[in-house]
């Protein structure tokens, strides 16, 4: 018998199983100079919420202000309020995207009707940060004990999450820049995020 070729590209299906499911929303308080956040995930995945609310909840907080202060000239910009819609992965293999005026979601219009502030919105793919890793923890000067290394991983996870979250709010803040000029904001902040939170909090030496 002749296998045919599903018609419905995987992407696809993943995206209607998702809305189908439904999605919930939390509110997150990130730091005082950052917008309030709205996280909308999908139902039963808390979890992915959970991981941006200790990002921008605690390891923000936990940064040095000179370290904070790269992303001093974007903040006076961005919105009051910002929807960030969570999913596992995008289809695109993107791990993020902001939404330009007129794309935004359901949610966030109704958010900007109900409240009247402006609201932006952009869009995380948080396991597929969770695998994100420009700077190999190879470069940490000595290698941790089996014991601290799972420590260690989930700390970079949430420092990731933080940097292509700010990364997406530059892009919020300044529409008009390109991604080279953003990526690069994104990548410095992660990497001197590693040196400062690794020594500080962790007691291991990271260099790159």
């Amino acid at each position: 018998m002749r296998r045919h070729l599903s018609i419905h590209p995987r992407g696809l299906l993943h995206e209607l199983f998702h809305r189908l499911r439904g999605r919930e929303q939390m509110l997150v308080r990130a730091g005082e100079e950052l917008p309030l956040v709205v996280t909308s995930y999908p139902r039963g995945n808390l979890s992915l919420a959970e991981a941006l609310r200790s990002a921008v909840g605690r390891t923000y907080r936990l940064l040095s202000s000179e370290t904070r202060q790269r992303y001093a000239p974007m903040t006076p910009l961005l919105p009051s309020l910002v929807v960030v819609v969570l999913r596992t992965r995008n289809p695109c293999t993107c791990l993020g995207h902001y939404h330009p005026p007129g794309t935004e979601s359901r949610i966030a219009r109704r958010l900007a009707s109900d409240t009247g502030l402006r609201v932006g919105e952009i869009d995380l793919a948080v396991e597929a940060i969770r695998g994100w890793e420009p700077f190999p923890l190879a470069a940490m000067a000595a290698e941790p004990a089996a014991a601290d290394r799972q420590e260690l991983d989930e700390f970079r996870f949430h420092i990731a999450l933080l940097a292509v979250f700010l990364h997406e709010l530059e892009h919020l803040a300044f529409p008009e820049r390109e991604e080279q000029q953003v990526r690069k904001s994104s990548t410095e902040f992660y990497a001197a995020s590693l040196r400062e939170l690794f020594s500080e909090q962790l007691g291991v030496n990271y260099g790159i």
